[in-house]
């Protein structure tokens, strides 16, 4: 069905989709009998539907997860010898293919081989019934960051919702200690170390600390193995008896007077790349310089998730037992502990050292480990090379993650259950008696508030206070609001936004509290290793970190790093609009690259204010080269005469060749190209594989598609994200531009005395087919955090960039197998073909004009630094450094494909750089853009007509363009044309790239 043709349908559909819907007893507009809702809240008589996903995504995530399918397990724990199985003689089919092993693995001689999306079976035979846990062998042979993923299913099903995603990492080594050029030290990039290695199935959100059991039956069994990341050679599958830790049974005085220090910025390995060391000025840490900077304990926020581990090596020269003692900083729970896992030279002494709790404080605290009683803990080591290792857990606390996670999504069952009842537009003059149709439902939310204070009570024995536990704080107003609406049943109708939808809402501060009790941040300083006679250092008195503290403050005022003010004038002047973190990178690979390679002396410095660049260059004081500018600035100081033009090097069009034309649209003014792109900001269409799975609805591919499955997920109490309705301050080109543009509108005539094209007969079109996606279809206007809406599942799928794809890569590991990316849905052409445009730009480089000699210098930068060999470079080494989260979405699409992304991922992102068509700017764009979104408002909210709307936004726009225009000297003070402004299109920047 066409969208115009759907469109004039769409209140007929709506109304036989709600009338089916009646009867199914799954949507409604109007009251409900009581039979015909069911005797309960949920799953009485009605599919039960979730905000976290579709029908039955419950049964997929809750109640099949490990802990629920663990608790019903029948047969007892295997305490047989270990079943071997070798991949030589138990593969049976699938993509992957058996290699003889070269890199050392002491199993058999035939291993596989696996890359992402190869699948393996392999034949287990099981000796009896028991619990198993499985253990890998594996060696991970690419140089990437990202961990290795896998899923796991056994005899064709997943065994709990865990097997979906598990991860085996690899170990990574610091390089030695290393120094910028004003003598600081700098986090230095580490080894990957290609080596094999044994892990058990573990769950990838580490919730649970110890290795996920498999219940098996005495036979034969196929284990599938399917790859979603990673390449690497797997080695044996070891069915084993589960490994128990001993119990704590008391600790040994530990006797002698021996002390080792270990610092923590110092460690010999780690299973995540991207922790390291900082710099912080703390007169109770150690290292303290006044001056230089130098790297002096591991960073908080580098070691802050479930899993990370970390490990120490030092070296013990007597023999005997050791205490063993921390000074740290754990400041992201408030009244509440981070957990850790003790190992001491790979294992975990007895059960005091698993999950310890290193409590809350703000300041950098000297502790020893300690039992329930406050006995110190001891280890006995022998002489020699000895490791300790720290892994941060979640399994005191997965009880209560998986508990507010059910609760969440049994609150959002009953926020559809009274939709079902009192319909989505509640009308205050009429009464409802509401607990008649749900008459448990007082009960049932106090039963919800009942259950969060259980949990909060469930966790004081971990606060120091036993009061209450302030990071919990959200869960408890969550508690407090539940039982409020208990308290006025009949009013809920009113206030159900308050249950699961609203920023306000039951959800929001249940989610709130998950994200805070993910939080781990923990910070070491130093390790202490000692017996009963020594003595632990102490830290400075109160008048000595005073003096430490003026030193610094001294020390301050002179700290010229990456200054402008720091520079030598004969040298290449780059200004960078990035932080610390990014520049020494930069510096460095200047410094060891760039400058032995051209000659060419280069000053890197911290830009500023990018939006002063313009009162910069009036006064003389701009750089050669600006880098990590907003694209749209760029126009703003070519248009004024401060840039060089970039066609006139004769290698110009070798060196933008790896850049999509769109990305050029923002930095051309008529023959000249004043920008080289650096980096993009992607669309894509995201949605919750589970949900559309449990739905049965299809990704959608055009506009048309999107309109069609609308009365489907709304009369679930969903919807489709539109990403206008992101933009609450101002809805910018972003979203407002795309529909128009693939309806084949324009925003220009082809010069710029013309004025804007957005009253133009296929401009309005898109504009009207745009905000009738709001008035007619129903999407949400303002949506304050998609990333939270999409995780909760109320919006399980929609349109977002960068940011959203960032946080949930990073930041939702309980949906890591749950959501996937696609091309943004277009519209389609006469042709047949789908027009996916939409803008895509992010940051730029710039020349400013100098002298030839110095734009040629600057030039061979430009060259350089866009390069798809430096920008891979660049991107590896700033993720492998800082974390995942620290992803660098190069323009240049040669090196996006190199760099340590998802695969399947980066077609998709490769794919919407080609249809990339961004905004030309003119003089006055600024107000083109302003008065797209005062339009868009005021037809969206204010209820006003598109036509006539749009076209009093082209009179206030064409007004400011000629005003600009006669300011720029390009039209004289009667509005007459003096220099012709032809305004740059998609195909004159593909002939100014020489791709005609």
């Amino acid at each position: 069905m066409g969208l115009m043709k759907l469109k004039k349908n769409f209140p007929k559909a709506v109304s036989l989709v709600l009338v089916a819907a009646l009867c199914l007893g799954v949507a409604g507009t109007g009251e409900l009998s009581a039979a015909e809702t069911g005797n309960g809240v949920v799953g009485q008589g009605s599919t039960r539907v979730s905000a976290a996903g579709g029908e039955e995504y419950v049964s997929e995530r809750i109640s099949n997860n490990y802990s629920r399918v663990s608790a019903g397990y029948k047969m007892s724990v295997y305490d047989g010898a270990d079943v071997v199985v070798s991949m030589g003689d138990a593969f049976v089919s699938g993509s992957a293919g058996l290699v003889q092993d070269t890199m050392g693995y002491e199993g058999s001689a035939d291993v596989l081989d696996l890359s992402a999306k190869d699948t393996a079976v392999i034949r287990v035979q099981v000796p009896k019934d028991g619990l198993y846990s499985a253990e890998l062998d594996y060696i991970s042979y690419d140089k990437s960051v990202l961990p290795i993923e896998l899923s796991l299913q056994v005899d064709g099903a997943y065994p709990f919702y865990e097997c979906r995603s598990l991860r085996f990492e690899s170990d990574w080594r610091p390089n030695p200690p290393s120094y910028d050029r004003y003598d600081n030290e700098v986090v230095t990039i580490p080894e990957k170390q290609i080596q094999w290695k044994s892990k058990y199935l573990m769950d990838s959100s580490y919730r649970h600390a110890k290795p996920l059991l498999l219940e098996l039956s005495a036979g034969t069994h196929e284990f599938a193995v399917t790859v979603n990341e990673g390449s690497f050679l797997l080695g044996n599958l070891t069915l084993r008896a589960p490994y128990t830790t001993p119990e704590y049974t008391g600790s040994q005085k530990a006797e002698g007077k021996e002390r080792i220090v270990i610092q923590g910025e110092r460690y010999a390995l780690t299973n995540d790349s991207s922790i390291h060391g900082v710099v912080e000025y703390d007169t109770s840490i150690t290292p303290y310089e006044t001056v230089d900077k130098v790297l002096n304990t591991l960073d908080s926020d580098s070691f802050d998730s479930a899993g990370q581990k970390v490990t120490y090596e030092f070296q013990v020269l007597e023999a005997g037992y050791y205490y063993i003692g921390m000074n740290y900083r754990q400041s992201d729970k408030i009244d509440f502990p981070v957990f850790v896992d003790v190992e001491v030279d790979g294992e975990i002494p007895n059960s005091a050292f698993e999950s310890y709790a290193m409590a809350y404080t703000t300041k950098y605290r000297t502790t020893t480990l300690a039992d329930d009683d406050g006995e110190k803990l001891s280890v006995y080591l022998d002489e020699g090379m000895h490791t300790i290792s720290f892994t941060i857990s979640m399994d005191p606390i997965c009880t209560i993650m998986e508990e507010l996670e059910e609760i969440m999504s049994n609150v959002n069952d009953l926020a559809l259950e009274i939709t079902k009842v009192a319909g989505t537009n509640s009308d205050k003059y009429r009464d409802l008696t509401l607990s008649r149709y749900i008459p448990d439902l007082e009960e049932t939310l106090y039963r919800y508030s009942d259950e969060l204070y259980a949990l909060e009570r469930s966790a004081l024995p971990y606060n120091e206070s036993k009061k209450n536990v302030a990071a919990m704080a959200s869960m408890i107003i969550a508690a407090k609001q539940l039982k409020s609406l208990g308290d006025e049943p009949d009013e809920i109708p009113y206030r159900v936004a308050e249950l699961s939808s609203s920023a306000n809402s039951v959800n929001h501060y249940l989610a709130t509290t998950i994200d805070t009790l993910m939080k781990n941040g923990l910070a070491i300083d130093r390790i202490y290793l000692y017996q009963e006679d020594a003595k632990l250092p102490s830290k400075p008195g109160f008048f000595a970190s005073i003096w430490m503290n003026i030193k610094r403050f001294f020390a301050s005022f002179t700290e010229q790093a990456y200054s402008t003010s720091n520079t030598d004038p004969s040298h290449l002047q780059v200004w960078v609009n990035r932080s610390s973190q990014y520049v020494q990178i930069m510096q460095k690979m200047i410094d060891e690259s760039f400058t032995p390679e051209t000659g060419i002396e280069v000053d890197i410095s911290i830009m500023p204010d990018q939006y002063k660049l313009v009162l910069s260059n009036s006064a003389g004081n701009a750089p050669d080269v600006a880098t990590g500018i907003n694209y749209t600035v760029p126009y703003e100081l070519a248009v004024r005469g401060a840039l060089a033009d970039m066609t006139q090097f004769d290698d110009f069009r070798e060196v933008a060749k790896p850049y999509e034309p769109g990305f050029f649209m923002t930095g051309t003014i008529g023959d000249s190209v004043y920008s080289m792109p650096e980096t993009m900001n992607f669309w894509v269409l995201f949605y919750r594989t589970d949900v559309m799975e449990k739905l049965g609805l299809g990704i959608p591919n055009t506009m048309d598609d999107v309109v069609n499955m609308l009365p489907e997920l709304q009369m679930r109490g969903l919807n489709f994200y539109y990403p206008t309705a992101g933009m609450i301050v101002m809805r910018n080109f972003h979203g407002t531009t795309p529909l128009i543009v693939q309806n084949g509108g324009s925003l220009y005539f082809d010069n710029a005395a013309a004025g804007t094209a957005l009253g133009t007969e296929a401009s309005v079109a898109g504009m009207t087919q745009l905000t009738e996606l709001f008035t007619i279809y129903d999407l949400d206007v303002n949506v304050d955090n998609y990333y939270q809406h999409f995780r909760n599942g109320d919006l399980p799928i929609g349109i977002a960039d960068l940011g959203a794809y960032n946080l949930l890569k990073n930041a939702a590991p309980e949906l890591s197998s749950s959501w996937e990316i696609a091309p943004i849905p277009g519209i389609v052409q006469e042709d047949g073909s789908i027009n996916r445009s939409t803008c895509g730009c992010a940051e730029s480089s710039v020349i400013f004009k100098s002298d030839s000699e110095r734009e040629k210098k600057a030039w061979e930068f430009i060259k350089w630094w866009s390069s798809a060999d430096v920008q891979a470079e660049f991107g590896q080494t700033i993720q492998i450094t800082y974390g995942d989260e620290y992803m660098w979405p190069t323009a240049n699409q040669e090196a996006f494909a190199q760099l340590p992304w998802d695969a399947d991922d980066k077609e998709v992102i490769m794919e919407f750089a080609k249809n990339v068509v961004d905004v030309a700017r003119v003089p006055g764009t600024y107000m083109l853009e302003r008065e797209m979104s005062n339009a868009f408002n005021d037809i969206v909210v204010n209820g006003d007509t598109a036509q006539m709307r749009i076209d009093k936004a082209v009179k206030t726009i064409n007004r400011e363009i000629n005003r600009k225009l006669e300011e720029f000297g390009f039209n004289d003070s009667d509005g007459n044309v003096v220099e012709e402004y032809r305004i740059p299109t998609y195909d004159s920047v593909k002939k100014l790239l020489g791709r005609e």
